[in-house]
């Protein structure tokens, strides 16, 4: 199996790399030993195969082409319990939920930002290696199979992906020369897959991607669109959702017994949009199928998605 490539943008990178010196800088004047730290990677999806990321999907590790880190959360220094061999969380004036809401509304905000990424894994440092490094136990146990699992019920992702951050053998000791020289470090990448294994992905690529965009309901058009819709539709709209990935739901209402769902993907129109009958009595769900109306958003009805006139793509 090829492993997937790992290209982190050279802004986010500067990010990490600033926490990750900062803080093995501080245990290296204090007690001469570099502390370990921790960062919240974002991280954007592209598969091997030309085809749109549903939300319906279920994706293995051999599924990724690549992995694109687009953004990074950087935790709150008050709330670091970082060592020279451990990197923790702890708050001394807040109760522990309150720190997690924190933690939770900083990674939701910048998802709601670029909802095509995603967050798979928490990320930290191994200040003291030297070239390269591998998760420990405690890595795998508390970080990478939780995650895996989590990925996996939340959003059918059936992997999860850790990046250690270690010094370049380059930059010998560089650690404490700059908080701010991002070339004195190098991101060792790993994945746990399906099976729970361990998976070596190499060395991160410090490289712009072109994974981000802007998804059709954050655009102009795609917002007076949408309004119009729901106006139309009025009380025959059950239910109006954002997805993971970009993706826009639409509940709309058939008849007492039926509904239709429709899924709009984040470059709709000139992605697909997808339909899907549900019975409101049973609960149960027809066969998804694309929804072709051509390539112009003006062309899409959601108060006709059964019985509209189809237009050729131009």
């Amino acid at each position: 199996m090829k492993s997937p490539k790992v290209i982190i943008e050279p802004t986010v990178w500067k990010n990490i790399t600033a926490e990750v010196a900062k803080w093995a800088i501080k245990g290296k004047e204090k007690s001469s030993s570099p502390l370990e730290c921790v960062f919240y990677p974002l991280t954007a999806i592209s598969l091997r195969k030309e085809q749109p990321l549903t939300p319906f999907d279920t994706i293995n590790l051999a599924d990724i082409e690549q992995f694109s880190v687009g953004s990074v959360f950087i935790p709150p220094e008050k709330y670091a319990n970082y060592t020279a061999y451990s990197a923790s969380f702890s708050s001394e004036n807040e109760t522990e939920n309150t720190m997690q809401e924190v933690f939770t509304k900083a990674i939701e905000q910048e998802i709601k930002l670029q909802p095509q990424l995603y967050f798979l894994c928490p990320g930290h440092s191994h200040p003291f290696a030297v070239g390269t490094t591998s998760p420990s136990s405690t890595d795998i146990e508390h970080h990478m199979r939780p995650y895996k699992r989590k990925n996996e019920e939340l959003l059918g992702f059936r992997f999860s992906l850790a990046l250690i951050i270690v010094q370049e053998p380059s930059q010998n000791d560089a650690v404490v020369k700059s908080v701010y020289n991002q070339y004195a470090w190098r991101a060792c990448c790993f994945a746990l897959d399906e099976n729970e294994k361990v998976q070596n992905l190499g060395f991160a690529e410090i490289a712009n991607s072109n994974q981000y965009f802007t998804p059709f309901y954050q655009s102009r058009q795609g917002n007076t669109w949408e309004s119009l819709q729901k106006a139309f539709l009025a009380d025959r709209l059950i239910e109006h959702e954002r997805w993971p990935g970009g993706w826009t739901s639409f509940l709309i209402k058939d008849n007492p017994e039926n509904a239709t769902l429709v899924m709009l993907p984040p470059k709709f129109p000139s992605q697909q949009a997808i339909k899907q009958s549900i019975s409101l009595v049973t609960k149960q769900v027809g066969k998804a199928e694309f929804w072709n109306c051509g390539r112009a958003y003006k062309n899409y009805n959601l108060g006709e998605v059964n019985n509209a006139r189809y237009v050729r793509p131009r």
